[in-house]
């Protein structure tokens, strides 16, 4: 039997763990963070088949990276090394609203599966346990530290509406606005106040003005984190955050320094004083590797999966674009419903991810992303 079959045959095999792992996530999320059990239930799923383990790394307490090496481990020469990344953080109130509970199954069934091949292979399958996608970009802080040196390509997967090979995002910046007046009594002497909430709303109308003279790739969504505590006191601090895009850094930075210069101006309207800083990492947009999504897209089709799309729709941004900066990277998306009004981040979607054909395409997903990562080795 040649290696691809083999793998093919390996994720059929664990089609049961595959389907009840991804039920574990779903039934135990967990915030950005705060990710220990899932972090713990994946990287032990990969210790058992043989992989080293190890936890906590990049200074992030919920990251792992466990490695399994293939052939001829300490012959000379450089090694080719696949990376899968594993993401499994949830979202406020909705739970795997993302479908991070098919990423992270995804990504350690497809390391397994090719990592039962790797006595024939002269290279390493890896796995990393990638936390906080949603919030600080795990994968970031991981290229800074090293962890992903010597990384021939990364790969991952995500569930979606639709079939998408060669995904690509937005740049993205996380902007945080503060503005600090004076307490008084509102209806006693507002005068004596100077009201940080009528400088922030004076920003958040100057952003929607100026919306229009963006380009289609360019936003700055925002909401106030802090507005106030009382109705009859004139607010001394309110705070917000902006998530702010763009086809790439430069553009996303054009945008940032538009929002600032309206940050300036309801300062200056108001009397409040005005703090700014970026509160996290930048994320770079995503640049799919052309090879890879071509080996990917032929070996999804050759497993019955649907066409993918030919046109790109709006996307947001994710913290492996950073990476694919460096290395070949690729981030497709599989569809998993097709129901009109499942959108992304909501309960609904969370839901999806259990149905019959959701597993199917999860284990078709895994599939391919195995065998694209047999060629990344075979390379």
């Amino acid at each position: 039997m040649d290696l691809e079959a083999s793998v093919i045959e390996s994720v059929d095999a664990m089609r049961g763990d595959i389907l009840a792992a991804s039920r574990w996530l779903y039934d135990h999320p967990e915030l950005s963070g705060e990710e220990h059990e899932s972090a713990r239930f994946l990287a032990r799923c990969a210790e058992l088949r043989g992989f080293k383990v190890e936890h906590g790394v990049a200074g992030l307490p919920t990251a792992f990276v466990a490695v399994r090496h293939g052939g001829r481990w300490g012959d000379a020469g450089p090694r080719r090394r696949a990376a899968f990344l594993a993401e499994y953080d949830a979202l406020p109130e909705m739970g795997h609203g993302c479908g991070h509970n098919m990423i992270g199954t995804v990504s350690v069934y497809a390391a397994i599966a090719l990592a039962n091949v790797a006595d024939e292979l002269d290279g390493d399958v890896v796995l990393c346990g990638t936390p906080s996608e949603e919030t600080i970009g795990g994968k970031i802080s991981m290229l800074e530290a090293g962890l992903f040196d010597g990384i021939s390509a990364a790969l991952m997967a995500h569930p979606s509406s639709h079939t998408e090979i060669a995904y690509a995002t937005l740049a993205s910046i996380p902007l945080e606005v503060e503005y600090y007046g004076r307490s008084s009594h509102a209806v006693s002497n507002p005068d004596k106040g100077v009201n940080a909430l009528d400088a922030m709303l004076h920003l958040f109308q100057s952003v929607k003005a100026i919306k229009a003279v963006f380009s289609p790739t360019a936003h700055a969504p925002g909401v106030i984190l802090h507005g106030g505590g009382r109705a009859n006191v004139v607010p001394h601090y309110t705070k917000a955050e902006f998530s702010i895009r763009g086809k790439d850094r430069s553009e996303a930075e054009d945008v940032m320094n538009r929002v600032l210069a309206c940050a300036h101006a309801a300062a200056k309207a108001t009397g409040a004083s005005l703090g700014h800083r970026i509160n996290g990492n930048i994320y770079l947009d995503m640049r799919p590797d052309p090879r890879l999504a071509e080996v990917f897209r032929g070996i999804w089709l050759r497993l019955g999966g649907g066409d993918p799309l030919t046109e790109s729709p709006p996307h947001g941004s994710i913290d492996i674009g950073n990476l694919s900066h460096v290395f070949p990277c690729l981030h497709p998306s599989f569809r998993i419903t097709g129901a009109e009004g499942v959108a992304g981040h909501s309960r609904e979607f969370a839901e999806a991810t259990l149905t019959p054909f959701a597993g199917e395409q999860m284990v078709r997903a895994i599939k391919a992303l195995a065998t694209t990562g047999l060629h990344v080795l075979k390379a």
